[in-house]
């Protein structure tokens, strides 16, 4: 409705300025007129009584001058015509009407019209029309008119143009609240909401403004706009939807090839176990054992059995695939359980993999088995880089740090997990390539190069990041950086 008003104030304004400037030229060409005329009937006057007045006055004198005079005003209905002599001062019978000091020498060498009001108040237009009767005195007729009709047709010409635009004010006020609202303020009501739609994320009801204008044209490209961004969101949620189960198939692909790589660590384990069980069973069988050697038999077979279950518990967790849920959890546990499940692959390498799980409760939203497969692959990285033994250790924090990427923004708190090595390091030129998809620098048949690419995926889905420091010769620290949480 705001627009429609603006739109007719414009042209109103534009309207009131054409009905000023009319009135305006009106006026002028009335007062043109009017002097036109006047001097048209003084020329005429002046001429025909010029020499009349030059021959009576030799004949008889002044007063035959002045009869001539009033005669003439007898017959004229529009003009008033005197004798005046030029040299009398004002108030006398035969001085001019017009001020002394417009009669100058000059101009009563000549005929001149001079604007002048009377003591009453009311203008007159005279013109002096020189005539010389004595040749050193200057004198000559003089027309008076008065201006009152001419005052009253220019009030009227501008009661006229007043009220022409106080009519174009009423009637645009009548437009704009009753066509304006018609053809534009309900149709730009009807896109505004159709545009507040789309901003809330609905794309779906096309607008119809019913009307053959610009602004139909604009409802229809927005209609189409909806359209073609709805099919492109429909096809943005396929092929997120599809990138998502890739990853997850990748991410699952990667988890059990660690358990392959767990598998003969596990088979050692189970396999201490396996031979407690066979010899106790064995022990029993025998009908040897006293009652309590037996049920002392029967417990350690029980012991074991419930040890291999929870072994073959934890790789099955593991390797089974579901779907990401976040927990509120301490990442102490989860650490510790996962060096607890590669501890007995790390010894069978001769590596010793240490726990340091510090002061900090550490709680943060997370899912727990990929975090448990993000350390899963930096523990395995870390035996690996290792061939001749050595010490890993991992420990959990709390630090400061800055994002990367973000280098104006100020240092928030984190918790993290590092990971730390003694094995042969990374070169330099390496490192920035370490979390690309597909990079490796290991032996054929020793991993994809989807490990660590996967592993930094899955932390920056938990507002985190992964950083790493490493030299040549000297190790390499692995630190998983992941934002605090409320406790669980």
């Amino acid at each position: 409705m705001r627009l429609t008003f603006k739109l007719v104030s414009v042209f109103m304004l534009a309207n009131i300025v054409l009905a000023v400037v009319y009135g305006y030229l009106a006026v002028q060409r009335e007062i043109r007129l009017f002097r036109e005329s006047t001097h048209t009937e003084a020329h005429s006057l002046g001429k025909a009584m010029e020499g009349v007045l030059a021959q009576a006055y030799r004949n008889t004198g002044r007063q035959a001058v002045l009869e001539c005079v009033r005669r003439a005003n007898a017959e004229e209905e529009q003009l008033r015509i005197r004798w005046v002599w030029f040299d009398l001062q004002p108030g006398a019978d035969d001085a001019p009407s017009a001020p002394r000091e417009e009669l100058t020498s000059i101009s009563i060498e000549r005929h001149f019209t001079i604007e002048a009001q009377d003591p009453a108040g009311g203008r007159y237009l005279h013109i002096y029309w020189p005539v010389k009767l004595q040749p050193d005195r200057p004198g000559g007729l003089e027309f008076s008119r008065p201006m009152a009709k001419l005052d009253q047709q220019e009030r009227d010409i501008i009661r006229r143009t007043a009220l022409l635009v106080g009519e174009m004010v009423l009637l645009s006020g009548i437009l704009a609240a009753v066509l304006g609202l018609r053809f534009v303020g309900r149709p730009l009501r009807q896109l505004m909401e159709k545009i507040r739609r789309v901003a809330a994320g609905n794309l779906q009801g096309p607008v119809h403004v019913g009307s053959r204008d610009e602004l139909a044209e604009l409802a229809e490209g927005l209609n189409g706009m909806c359209e073609q961004l709805s099919e492109s969101q429909s096809k943005v949620r396929k092929e997120t939807a599809a990138r998502i189960a890739a990853i997850e198939q990748l991410r699952h692909a990667d988890r059990l090839q660690s358990v392959g790589r767990m598998a003969a660590g596990i088979a050692h384990e189970l396999g201490t176990p396996l031979n407690v069980v066979s010899g106790r069973a064995e022990l029993i069988a025998s009908g040897k054992l006293s009652p309590d050697e037996t049920q002392q038999s029967a417990v350690a077979i029980k012991t074991e059995a419930a040890r291999m279950t929870k072994i073959i518990r934890e790789v099955l967790d593991f390797a089974r695939p579901s779907k990401p849920h976040k927990a509120s959890v301490y990442l102490r546990q989860v650490a510790q359980q996962t060096v607890d499940l590669l501890g007995h692959l790390a010894e069978e390498r001769n590596i010793r993999l240490c726990f340091a799980p510090g002061t900090e409760l550490a709680t943060t939203e997370v899912d727990v088995g990929q975090i448990q497969q993000v350390l899963i692959n930096l523990i395995m990285n870390a035996v690996q880089a290792m061939p001749q033994g050595g010490k890993a250790e991992v420990t959990v924090g709390r630090t400061t740090a800055r994002p990367p990427g973000q280098d104006g923004a100020g240092e928030t708190t984190y918790f993290s997990i590092e990971v730390r090595d003694e094995g042969v390091g990374i070169p330099e030129e390496h490192l920035p390539h370490l979390f690309e998809p597909f990079f490796t620098t290991k032996d054929v048949g020793e991993g994809a190069g989807l490990g660590l690419s996967i592993a930094y995926g899955i932390v920056q889905e938990h507002g985190g990041w992964i950083d790493v420091a490493s030299r040549p010769g000297e190790g390499s620290c692995f630190t998983v950086y992941l934002p605090q949480g409320a406790p669980p």
